[in-house]
């Protein structure tokens, strides 16, 4: 009596999931809804976002600032002081003659150094090379950014394609699946050669969901390298396109020895670093200043004494416990170790633009061989699947065009990226857009 009931508790239930279902995998495919966008859509939400971008724009402005401290030492310096006092018991005035319990007083000082051993200008050098480095630093960040925005999006457009050939194989695999069963049908296969189609039918979708969860992780990795949370892909009409360089490799080796920001840098950091020594220099040499104020001060308000001072000093330093010699050697060194970096900075960068430029070469000499080996592949896959239906070929001939396609679509695809990678990089290197 109580199996009626629980049976019409389950159809209640089944009806109630089938009107739910479909709503949940609704809302499930909307969620998976992923922002499509361009590549020079995803290099300008990276310049906006790009935590790297923002700390390097930090460090431009503190060069800024700092020139601006610089062009300061040439000005004069200003100061106004001021005093109100009251007492409970009194006292004389200045003047000795009356008894007061309050003063007032107020002074405008200036000052202006006539001479500081050249250190203003060294210092206003030093400052003007280290924007310039601060700046080739911020387009040497922008440009590595932009490089990993690119490898990331080309990334993303290679795993499509890669999902795409897997599709693609899980497609042959069924047809095998079924031509190889009519073939048992029609006595020209055994059983085993069903079992081993049904096996690389299995394998083919396994690889299949493999391919599909690293487009979606990069997915992700692309909103990673443009700085937002929400997974970005590329745009259907983005494909891996790989073209000759419109330059030889002396113009580009001339480009990078020119105006790479790496080299610049360097350049400019040692360049300010040989200022420094020529300012610990001026340490030596005197300075003249001249000062002058004025001042009121009196007993009642407002004030009615005034008096003015003008005063020109200067110092002549002797001896200050080989402080300025420990500055001086180590101005020194610290611009030696800058020429070093920069020698050791061009010799990298030589060799970075050689590997790139060999990577792009390679890329585009073997992507035509890849693509007629693809071509060649699909060819003897056909051949291959003709002869089994004669009875001329194994389901291991079979098997093995198989896998020879598989590895021909991937290898074309493998080549173009190969030419994405060295072409972002040498864009990076260069600090210039070759597209």
């Amino acid at each position: 009596m109580m199996k009626r009931p629980m049976r019409g508790s389950i159809r209640i239930v089944l009806a109630l999931l089938l009107l739910v279902l479909p709503r949940v995998v609704e809302e499930a495919g909307a969620q998976e809804a992923v922002r499509q966008v361009t590549l020079e859509e995803a290099l300008s939400l990276a310049e906006r976002n790009n935590p790297a971008l923002e700390q390097s724009a930090s460090s431009v402005e503190i060069a800024g600032y700092q020139e601006l401290t610089a062009w300061g030492q040439f000005l004069p310096n200003l100061s106004l002081s001021y005093q109100y006092s009251d007492a409970s018991s009194g006292r004389l005035d200045p003047t000795g003659q009356a008894i007061t319990t309050t003063s007032y007083s107020a002074q405008l000082r200036g000052s202006v150094d006539l001479f500081r051993g050249f250190r203003r200008f060294t210092d206003l050098k030093g400052a003007r090379l280290g924007v310039e480095a601060s700046e080739a630093r911020y387009r040497e960040t922008e440009f590595t950014t932009s490089e990993g925005v690119k490898i990331s999006y080309f990334n993303a457009v290679a795993n499509r394609d890669l999902v795409a050939v897997e599709r693609d194989r899980v497609q042959r695999q069924e047809d095998q699946l079924s031509f190889v069963q009519q073939q048992l049908e029609l006595g020209r296969a055994t059983r085993s050669d069903v079992l081993r189609s049904q096996v690389d039918l299995n394998n083919a979708k396994v690889a299949l969901l493999t391919a599909e969860n690293s487009a979606r992780n990069s997915r992700y990795a692309l909103a990673e390298a443009v700085g937002m949370t929400e997974p970005l892909e590329p745009v259907e009409t983005e494909g891996l396109s790989a073209e000759p360089l419109p330059y030889d490799g002396n113009e580009i080796l001339s480009m990078a020895l020119s105006g790479a920001p790496s080299l610049v840098s360097a350049r400019s950091q040692a360049a300010a670093d040989e200022a420094a020594v020529a300012s610990a220099k001026s340490s030596y040499l005197p300075t003249l200043t001249f000062g002058g104020g004025w001042a009121w001060s009196n007993i009642e308000y407002p004030p009615q004494s005034r008096s003015w001072s003008l005063s020109l000093s200067g110092s002549m330093p002797l001896f200050n416990g080989f402080s300025r010699e420990s500055q001086l050697y180590t101005a020194r060194a610290r611009a030696d170790q800058s020429r070093s970096a920069e020698r050791a900075a061009e010799l990298k960068l030589r060799k970075d633009v050689d590997q790139a430029m060999g990577t792009i070469d390679a890329a585009v000499a073997s992507i035509d061989l890849a693509q007629q080996t693809e071509e060649l592949a699909a060819e003897d896959l056909r051949v291959t699947q003709e002869r089994y239906r004669l009875g001329l070929a194994t389901i291991l001939d079979l098997q093995s065009a198989q896998i020879t396609l598989l590895q021909a679509q991937v290898d074309v695809i493998r080549r173009r990226f190969d030419y994405q990678l060295g072409l972002a990089r040498l864009e990076a290197l260069l600090g210039t857009d070759l597209r």
